[in-house]
């Protein structure tokens, strides 16, 4: 192949690049997965656990140790269900909603830097392409799992030696 096509390498400095980006931004910049949590929450106040663990594709185990982070931070209130006393209905609050919208700002700054120049076209052309890209790589097993959960499954593999089958 030639050097010119190396894509993952090219992948790879696109990834290293954006997190410097986003950590040079902003040290007090939330997880992009609580972003979007907060962002679900805000926009279905009163939801349960349940409804943001089907949204997010993940876990209610996961879930609830987000939700108990995100109370611990002042960005969510908890609160008993009347109609269902097992269950927690969840409010942003005010902090939890400024910390989402810098969050969101932060990251479609990033992108619109990393796109200048780009004409709509070209945007939605290379859009396309890492879409393709995705659906290659994507087996039976990663094809159904969210980015969160992916990630989770990387890192559990990481921390078992090769050919380790506990």
């Amino acid at each position: 192949m030639n050097k010119k096509c190396r894509v993952g390498a090219k992948l790879h400095r696109l990834d290293l690049l954006m997190a410097y980006h986003l950590r040079s931004r902003d040290e007090s910049l939330i997880p992009p997965a609580q972003m979007r949590m907060l962002e679900f929450i805000e926009k279905n106040g009163g939801c349960t656990q349940a409804d943001v663990a089907e949204e997010m594709k993940v876990s209610p185990a996961s879930v609830a140790q987000s939700i108990k982070r995100m109370q611990a931070a002042g960005f969510i209130e908890r609160n008993v269900r009347e109609d269902n006393q097992r269950a927690n209905s969840l409010r942003i609050t005010e902090a939890g909603s400024e910390a989402a919208k810098n969050c969101r700002l932060v990251f479609d700054e990033l992108e619109a830097k990393m796109l200048s120049g780009f004409s709509e076209e070209e945007r939605e052309s290379f859009s396309e392409a890492l879409l393709r890209v995705i659906a290659n790589l994507e087996s039976g097993d990663t094809g159904a799992m969210n980015n969160m959960e992916l990630s989770k499954l990387l890192n559990s593999e990481h921390k078992q030696p090769k050919g380790d089958s506990k």
